[in-house]
């Protein structure tokens, strides 16, 4: 994230003494919030905009089929609503609820095309040297199938009023926020408490997952490793160079947990192409072992990343 400016907030001078009311020490508060959350939103308008332009120049060009811009404008969505949330978490009176449901929904079809791209890699990798055979075209044409179905949606999405609405409601919320700024010191607490309410929800999931590591559990640790990694990441201005040694370490685990989740997405396919296409049954079956027993080995060794994680991590700053 590029790095944030900061002006020295008119409101402390206000007084004469510096001293605040109760009231106006809220108050304060929470133009603190509202106006970093701006600053925030200022970066992933920008973000959005720039991938929202280089998938369309895409498509203008006759390359329907760009994942990694795809990836990139999936991804500044998340950014968005992941931060918008941790903010909200902090100060209800951000009134952004509204609009992280909205991302949240909007986002769905890029995730859903993400894993199928992600899978039409994976098929070609658990076939192997049976790719050419009969059945493995088969199976290829089946992933291809998937994921260009999903590319349709999406594409359609992109040309959507509800899409240009959210764009246009991320900007409108955006302007309506306070654009007075906090010194670094002030600012300091707030950054403080958005970390300590990710990191708080992040070793509440990762006790169950360690108590159950089902699909799910480790599914949702993942979600909330990333939202722990972009809180880390947009306020690291503030809180200081440790905090990117400790990012670097989440966007470790999630990604270790993003390639499991992958493997049992993977599986799953193989299981239901086997029932659907009896022809493929042996076949089909015999890869969603394999890649379950890959899952499986993956759930095994998720705790080495969160005990590097946790190592770094200074629970009572946090």
């Amino acid at each position: 994230m590029s790095c944030l400016r900061y002006e020295v907030d008119a409101l402390m001078n206000k007084g004469g003494d510096g001293k605040m009311s109760k009231k106006q020490q809220r108050r304060h508060d929470h133009d603190v919030v509202k106006a970093f959350t701006r600053e925030l939103l200022n970066v992933a308008e920008s973000d959005i905009k720039l991938a929202d332009f280089i998938v369309r120049n895409n498509r203008t060009e006759g390359e329907p089929d760009d994942p990694e811009s795809t990836r990139k404008l999936r991804l500044s969505f998340r950014r968005v609503q992941y931060r918008l949330a941790t903010m909200a978490s902090i100060d209800p009176t951000l009134g952004a609820d509204d609009l992280i449901e909205r991302l949240y929904d909007l986002g769905k079809p890029f995730g859903r095309l993400r894993d199928a791209e992600v899978l039409e890699a994976g098929v070609i990798k658990a076939l192997g040297n049976r790719i050419a055979s009969p059945q493995g075209r088969q199976l290829m044409d089946l992933a291809a199938r998937g994921r260009r179905n999903l590319q349709q949606k999406t594409d359609e999405l992109l040309k959507s009023d509800k899409y240009h609405d959210t764009l246009r409601e991320v900007s409108e919320f955006r302007t309506s926020l306070p654009t007075r700024h906090a010194s670094s010191e002030t600012l300091s607490p707030m950054a403080e408490r958005a970390m300590h309410v990710a990191w708080t929800e992040l070793r509440r999931v990762v006790k169950e997952a360690k108590r159950n590591p089902s699909d799910k559990n480790l599914h949702e640790t993942r979600i909330a490793a990333k939202r722990t990694l972009y809180a880390a990441q947009g306020l690291s201005d503030i809180l200081g160079g440790p905090v990117e040694e400790f990012s670097r370490r989440v966007d470790l685990m999630q990604k270790y947990l993003g390639k499991q989740h992958d493997l049992v997405i993977a599986s799953r396919w193989f299981r239901d192409i086997g029932k659907e296409h009896p022809n493929l049954k042996k076949l089909a079956r015999k890869l969603a072992v394999q890649e379950r027993r890959r899952a499986d080995k993956r759930a095994d060794r998720w705790t080495d990343y969160w005990r590097a994680v946790k190592d770094l991590h200074p629970d009572k700053r946090w």
